[in-house]
């Protein structure tokens, strides 16, 4: 898994699940976060799959890495009467919001770190960068911000060992978030099948 090449815990994920029959680009979006969810928003999803806020502060911890797109975050974004754009959310930090604004002024599709500090390494960097007001998406920064979570936030930013431990434990509630059982759903024996 990506996490542990590059430096994140090692997962040891269960195996034999069963897997739906019919796949649908249309069941991912209800299903998932959007980056501009508000911290109930993330709870209401979150509670839906048997999943607590501490999950959704753990899991947030994926966005140590990897990138997203400036219309990712566009909610942050505004084009002002000139024309060019400007950062309109002061959650952010000023030197970041500058930097970021400048990178996605060519275009939407302009690809961002999650992490301007260390993008390569599964760390508990994420967690710093939200107390640094670099957090990429509305829906991270509001982990900090809202005070549901925000002591998580500084326990994780302060013990990497502990938001690995963590980690392991949400990831692995999440793979068993809908499994199917009995009749329902089957075991591939080739997950590169086309299956509709």
């Amino acid at each position: 898994m990506s996490w542990k090449q590059t430096g994140g815990p090692d997962i040891e994920i269960p195996t034999g699940r069963r897997d739906g029959r019919n796949s649908s680009v249309a069941n991912v979006r209800p299903n998932i976060i959007d980056t501009s969810f508000t911290m109930d928003q993330m709870n209401d999803l979150f509670s839906s799959k048997g999943l607590s806020l501490d999950d959704l502060v753990v899991l947030s911890g994926a966005h140590t890495i990897g990138s997203a797109h400036c219309n990712a975050f566009s909610d942050r974004i505004k084009t002002n009467s000139k024309g060019n754009l400007t950062f309109v959310d002061p959650s952010l930090d000023h030197n970041n919001a500058a930097n970021l604004t400048k990178r996605c002024a060519a275009e939407a599709s302009t690809s961002i770190n999650n992490d301007p500090i260390a993008s390569s390494l599964f760390d508990n960097q994420y967690y710093k960068n939200l107390m640094l007001h670099k957090g990429l998406f509305q829906s991270d920064y509001v982990l900090f911000d809202d005070p549901r979570t925000k002591n998580l936030v500084v326990l994780l930013v302060n013990d990497q060992s502990t938001f690995f431990e963590k980690w392991g434990d949400s990831f692995l509630k999440v793979t068993s978030v809908g499994v199917k059982i009995g009749d329902q759903g089957e075991i591939r024996q080739s997950c590169s099948r086309n299956i509709g």
